[in-house]
């Protein structure tokens, strides 16, 4: 009887050591967890291992265990054993998102994203200011919000704007630079046209001449998106809103887009030059600048 006894825990043992070492056979991939759900079921359905499943269905029953694992998205690697996993979830070794967001998004553009990704929860609290979020890579988890990005991006702008404060040559506000800035940032992609193009509407500010900025219009045609898909018209330019530029003086109430540092720190070192205006390129890289419309006209000319 004792023997029998014996060789059934013997038995049980044997399968307890064989299903912590089961390996994974599946390709590398990754597993959803969320701690209000079944662990054994979600373990079970994602195929990475058989006889092991009961060690997750240990895990369910025991508070203690499950407690400490957090959710989130945990990879399981080819050849991975239950313990690697077990252990992965334990010490919150989660899998690393990473959302990009660039130069020049509006803020309409970036909560779209957002609300577009299935893996970050809950709803945006509260829609931010126009300019008020820093384009930027960001690192995320499966099981994160929503607002928690949005306030790493207004985090990251807040810094951005402390750190180049001094560098500010104009007597303009940190608000209208930004404002300034998303303008450049629509205007131009180049490092060395960043802080010429600058110089134009901060000459254009001096001497209270409209700006003229296309991309104001295509902000105030498109209701604050920033794109239209079409090219500007005659009618566009006359589109009445605060923010085209072409019908109403000085700068737009709000920026038009979210700026990058770049275009910040453009907007408060604009080089010195007597530019008025400026037309892009017919190979649309660059523009040609001038500083009578006369010139302008030429330039323009030239396109053609």
């Amino acid at each position: 009887m004792i023997f029998k006894i014996f060789s059934f825990l013997f038995v049980i043992f044997a399968f307890v050591i064989f299903a912590l070492f089961e390996t994974s056979k599946i390709e590398d991939h990754s597993v959803f967890y969320i701690s209000d759900q079944n662990l054994y079921e979600i373990v079970k359905n994602d195929g990475a291992f058989n006889l092991a499943n009961g060690v997750f269905f240990v895990i369910d029953n025991c508070s203690n265990i499950k407690s400490q694992i957090k959710t989130g998205e945990y990879m399981i690697n080819c050849g991975d054993t239950v313990i690697d996993v077990v252990k992965r979830m334990i010490t919150k070794e989660r899998v690393r998102r990473k959302l990009t967001i660039p130069e020049g998004y509006t803020i309409a553009m970036i909560i779209e994203k957002l609300q577009q990704n299935d893996l970050l929860f809950g709803e945006i609290e509260e829609s931010p200011k126009e300019g008020s979020l820093m384009p930027d890579t960001y690192f995320y988890h499966f099981g994160d919000t929503k607002q928690f990005v949005v306030d790493l991006m207004k985090n990251q702008m807040k810094k951005a704007l402390a750190k180049l404060a001094s560098s500010n040559d104009t007597k303009l506000s940190i608000d209208e630079i930004v404002t300034i800035a998303s303008i450049i940032e629509k205007e131009t992609a180049l490092d060395g046209e960043r802080s010429i193009v600058s110089s134009v509407y901060h000459n254009r500010l001096n001497k209270k001449m409209k700006l003229q900025s296309c991309p104001t219009v295509i902000y105030a045609v498109s209701q604050g998106y920033g794109k239209i898909g079409r090219d500007l018209t005659i009618e566009d330019l006359k589109f009445d809103s605060p923010f085209n530029t072409y019908v109403s003086d000085g700068l737009p109430p709000t920026a038009i887009c979210c700026p990058g540092e770049k275009a910040i720190l453009a907007a408060m070192k604009p080089a010195q030059t007597d530019h008025f205006y400026f037309v892009a390129k017919k190979n649309g890289i660059g523009h040609y600048f001038s500083r009578t419309y006369k010139g302008h006209l030429k330039n323009k000319n030239m396109m053609e």
